[in-house]
């Protein structure tokens, strides 16, 4: 790519903007968006560049690849209307989950430009500013991009079934039913396991320890103040009078800039499998916990039988990250049960210094969701206890949303930030 091409692109963008900007995100898209596209080599036309789609929980305007292989995902919010924080951070995500490593985020005003994965390197910049920033777009050229992915790897793998998700998903579940007799009545089971097979299958194919190094944008840039702008702001809206803010809010918990390949080895696959079997060992014994005594004894005469009501079948998955990024998921059919694998999760990394009773601050003193034994601190018994591999006792009664909470500040406590997915809501 030219300096001039890039000169010509921001020239008619300004161009038209000055005249009559774009009214829509449709307008965005084909007015600024494709041609700055097609100027970094793209073709937004073929069939192997998706459009209006969804990959992780994230919406996408484009999915650009090559030789099959996903390479750049694309963000795009109506002209002027402001980048939003949360997309951002979910297209971090994203990123992090699939291996996807190129990304661009954009109003057709603001630019934020993503590298890597588990530790994302960030550039933004305005239109105005893009032919200062040639050597950073050259980071998104498709010819930069196919010189990197000429050699295939497993993690490229990993893109193609992530971006694919729900249409394997579908595929398996359509097949599923139709090999079993009243297949249909058991439809939402399949999915919730034919989600769950294809997601172990990213992270088993994304982690061979021999990423591709996505590279640094502008190290002189790495200071670059951005800001998020309110929503409805005016597009003619002078530069000083919007406050700025530092692109660190954008991303999971103000990871530090540097190397993605210098991040922690957490992200393995085989840390899923771990904590899938930790679940199944604590699930092993669905009598009274182990241990406790008297306590565990009137805990056990106390506590109701479980109904198949309270069993609530699904997919339940949670993934967490550090400041650097993405370190790992757990996931499970019920709610209960992955409650109990990210507390053994988060007690193996970085969960520690707990004083028991514990629990979240929501000022009833008499509750508690860590015990030394299954009651709580006013001697009543807990609902569900579950023993954890440390020997506590975890508080799993509840609905669904109550234990998501509990995730939540589990991993808080530990120094994390969990996103969970799937029907915890």
């Amino acid at each position: 790519m030219s300096a001039f091409d890039l000169d010509a692109f921001v020239g008619r963008s300004r161009a038209l903007v000055e005249s009559a900007p774009p009214a829509t995100r449709r307008e965005t898209r084909t007015w600024l968006v494709d041609p700055l596209l097609e100027t970094l080599g793209w073709d937004v036309r073929a069939d192997t560049c998706l459009h209006e789609t969804t990959v992780d929980g994230t919406r996408l305007e484009y999915v650009t690849a090559v030789g099959g292989v996903p390479a750049l995902l694309v963000a795009v919010e109506p002209y002027g209307e402001s980048l939003d924080r949360d997309r951002a951070v979910s297209l971090l995500e994203t990123m992090a989950w699939t291996g996807i490593d190129r990304a661009i985020y954009t109003d057709g005003r603001d630019f934020l430009l993503l590298a890597g994965t588990t530790d994302a390197d960030r550039l933004a910049c305005r239109l105005t500013a893009l032919p200062d920033h040639e050597s950073a777009l050259a980071h998104y050229t498709r010819e930069t991009i196919g010189q990197r992915l000429e050699r295939h790897s497993r993690p490229f793998v990993a893109r193609q079934l992530a971006v694919a998700r729900d249409e394997i998903v579908a595929s398996i579940v359509d097949e599923l039913t139709a090999v079993t007799d009243q297949g249909v009545a058991y439809r939402a089971e399949f999915d919730s396991a034919a989600g769950r097979f294809v997601e172990r299958l990213v992270a088993a194919f994304s982690d061979d320890g021999q990423r591709p190094v996505a590279g640094e944008l502008e190290a002189a840039d790495a200071d670059v103040s951005f800001e998020f702008s309110e929503s409805g702001s005016s597009s003619d809206e002078s530069e000083a009078t919007r406050e700025p803010m530092s692109t660190d809010e954008s991303r999971p918990n103000n990871p530090s800039t540097g190397d993605p390949d210098s991040s922690t080895d957490e992200t393995s696959a085989t840390e899923d499998c771990e904590t899938d079997a930790a679940a199944d060992a604590a699930d092993g014994d669905e009598s009274q916990p182990n241990g406790g005594g008297a306590d565990a004894a009137r805990a056990s005469a106390s506590r109701p039988e479980r109904s198949d009501a309270d069993v609530d079948e699904g997919e339940y998955v949670v993934r967490f990250f550090n400041e650097r990024g993405s370190i790992g998921a757990i996931g499970h059919s019920r709610s209960d049960r992955a409650l109990v694998a990210a507390a053994e999760y988060l007690f193996e990394r970085g969960l520690s210094g707990l004083s028991v009773p514990w629990r979240p601050d929501d000022g009833d003193d008499t509750r508690a969701v860590l015990h030394e034994s299954p009651t709580h601190p006013d001697e009543t018994p807990m609902t569900a206890p579950r023993q954890l591999s440390n020997g506590l006792y975890l508080e799993t009664g509840g609905d669904a949303e109550r234990r998501a909470d509990r995730v939540e500040a589990l991993a808080a406590r530990a120094g994390f930030r969990a996103m969970l997915t799937g029907d915890w809501e």
